[in-house]
């Protein structure tokens, strides 16, 4: 089965908070939810470890690329002034708060998550190549 590229860019957006595992017999990707009743959970634990090897687990693709895909969402804006804003808030301590405060105030949001949602897109095109899985495109 292919895992849809889009759910799993999805869960890449969220592996900084949840765990998620791709089901690689079902081509599904399975996020453990903050609000899963404790017996829901131990289900999925428990079907995941009898069933280990159908499961791969997703990486923390935030945590690890999301100072690396700021800095180029930076330096892929056209005007050099605004390019500029953008590195400066990427410097030192709070530099994420910063720079999420600067693409609000130069009015790039959507452009911002619709590079974000490219990259991951693109992050999780990678991870299935790397992990020999099978992939939908959106």
């Amino acid at each position: 089965m292919k895992v849809d590229l889009k759910d799993l860019a999805a869960a890449f957006a969220q592996s900084d908070v949840r765990q998620g595992y791709v089901d690689i017999r079902a081509g599904k990707v399975v996020m453990m939810a903050d609000d899963m009743a404790e017996e829901e959970a131990m289900h999925h634990a428990f079907a995941m470890e009898e069933d280990w090897e159908h499961y791969i687990p997703i990486p923390n693709v935030m945590d690890e690329d999301e100072t690396a895909m700021m800095h180029a969402f930076a330096e892929s804006r056209p005007r050099e002034d605004v390019k500029e804003r953008l590195r400066e808030a990427l410097q030192g301590t709070g530099a994420v708060t910063r720079f999420h405060h600067q693409v609000r105030h130069l009015l790039l949001k959507p452009a911002w998550e619709a590079f974000k949602q490219d990259y991951l897109l693109q992050a999780a095109r990678d991870w299935c190549e790397e992990n020999a899985v099978e992939y939908r495109e959106p």
